[in-house]
């Protein structure tokens, strides 16, 4: 079996017994030793998941593992290994939550034995399927990537659904959102207030029923020929924390804004030109509504119209030259 997609399943006692196994024994041997040496300075337990590099001879792996129990209380420890040049710390989200899925996998066993199976299908499950979204969406990815970051009323359809594609969609649409790092609210609204429309994700004809920006495209393109699970899973990390970095530096000028006429103005130049700007800015006024900031959420009205009134000017001003 491929390093990439090894595990290791041991019962937590004191010599870290192996009950399942897909590792070579030298790896298995490096893997205990650095393991015991954790629990020894820990009490005997492991209380959330961890990301760990190791290096032995000939042996180089990226470890991910965590503590898990089963319906009897007994505890066990999982071990999910890669090459040791894999980045896994970018899909550390993917990982837990597979992972929290093996403790029913393990109470619903028989035999121990029988949650091999599950084990199995983590790095198809949780590594390889940004490749297959990439794979199957293609043309219609920078809409994908652009529905991601700036929508969470996400409407599917398929008369005959492909549970592996729509379940890749949904994580690869989870991965790229900025959700977690700008509120913690379900419901969207557009930057006049309203309730956000649905997005139409049509899985018989492959339809993204959306636009994309200058952004997404950009960020679309570096990956759309990437075949590294790995690399890909970086680049949507690198982009989200780039959009997160530009949503903190117009936040930061609109709170300029408030005692600094030229700080507003750099506001509405740097969401004017920002490709971008629209999902910055419905983000933000998002932000103001739902934690009541005020003095923020007025600055954004009066921008709102300024950029408004600017389009009109603009748009006059070529209609009289034609």
């Amino acid at each position: 079996c491929r390093l990439r997609m090894s595990y290791i399943l041991f019962k937590l006692d004191n010599t870290l017994t192996v009950l399942i196994s897909k590792c070579e024994s030298l790896t298995v041997n490096l893997i205990r030793t650095y393991l015991l040496n954790i629990l020894a300075k820990s009490n005997s337990s492991i209380t959330s998941s961890h990301i760990q590099a190791l290096s032995q001879d000939d042996v180089s792996i990226s470890l991910y593992y965590r503590s898990v129990k089963d319906e009897n209380a007994e505890s066990y420890i999982v071990c999910l290994i890669c090459d040791g040049n894999a980045l896994m710390s970018p899909f550390y989200h993917e990982l837990d939550k597979y992972t929290d899925s093996l403790s029913d996998a393990i109470s619903a066993a028989e035999n121990i034995c029988d949650a091999e199976p599950f084990l199995d299908s983590w790095y198809i499950s949780c590594i390889e399927y940004v490749l297959r979204v990439i794979d199957y969406f293609r043309s219609d990815l920078p809409a994908l990537l652009y529905i991601a970051l700036s929508r969470n009323n996400i409407e599917i359809h398929a008369t005959q659904p492909d549970k592996q594609i729509v379940q890749d969609t949904q994580k690869f649409i989870s991965a790229c959102s900025l959700k977690e790092l700008m509120y913690n609210t379900e419901v969207v609204f557009t930057a006049n207030g309203d309730q956000e429309e649905s997005v139409m994700i049509d899985f018989d004809n492959k339809i993204v029923n959306y636009e994309a920006n200058t952004f997404c495209r950009k960020w679309a393109g570096s990956i759309e020929f990437e075949s590294d699970a790995f690399k890909v899973r970086q680049v949507l990390e690198d982009y989200k924390v780039q959009a997160n970095e530009d949503m903190n530096t117009f936040r930061r000028l609109l709170h300029l804004a408030e005692a600094d006429h030229y700080a507003f103005f750099q506001g509405y130049e740097f969401i004017k030109l920002h490709d971008n700007g629209k999902i910055l800015f419905e983000m933000l006024s998002h932000e103001s509504m739902v934690y009541s900031l005020e003095s923020l959420e007025n600055l954004l009205n009066i921008l709102q119209k300024f950029r408004l009134y600017k389009d009109s000017v603009t748009l006059n001003k070529s209609s009289v030259s034609s």
